[in-house]
């Protein structure tokens, strides 16, 4: 490999490892989030389902690492994980809790988003076709 696709490559396993991170951050906030929505069952619903989606997007992601023999980062999970923990906690005190846990969950599927977008850009100029499957079904989730 050349210099700049060893760059690159290092570029893919670093946004995988952090997009790894924030599906994991995902759902620790969702899980706590989750169980205290029985007032709203639609949401309550949707919600599960959007964390079995998270679930199955994390594990896509480590298969996609183990391809390049590489695995998550422990540490970029716990402290995603934990900050997200934390969010839920603070929310979980204030009476606009639910209006709260959905902004903060749109922001956060926007970051998503972005940062899906920048990999699906590196993955096709790496001509890596399965994970811009991979990313681009998060996306469209």
């Amino acid at each position: 490999m050349t210099s700049s696709t060893d760059a690159l490559q290092n570029f893919l396993i670093d946004g995988l490892r952090n997009a790894h991170a924030m599906e994991s951050q995902a759902v620790s906030l969702t899980s706590m989030q989750v169980d205290r929505l029985k007032h709203y069952p639609e949401l309550e619903a949707r919600i599960r389902e959007h964390l079995e989606e998270t679930k199955a997007q994390r594990d896509r992601l480590e298969t996609l690492l183990g391809e390049f023999n590489v695995s998550a980062s422990g540490l970029k999970d716990f402290a995603l994980k934990t900050t997200g923990s934390m969010a839920a906690l603070v929310h979980g005190f204030m009476e606009d809790e639910v209006l709260k846990n959905s902004m903060a969950s749109f922001a956060f599927e926007n970051f998503e988003i972005a940062a899906y977008t920048s990999l699906i850009a590196a993955a096709e100029r790496f001509e890596k076709a399965n994970l811009v499957d991979v990313c681009g079904t998060k996306v469209l989730e």
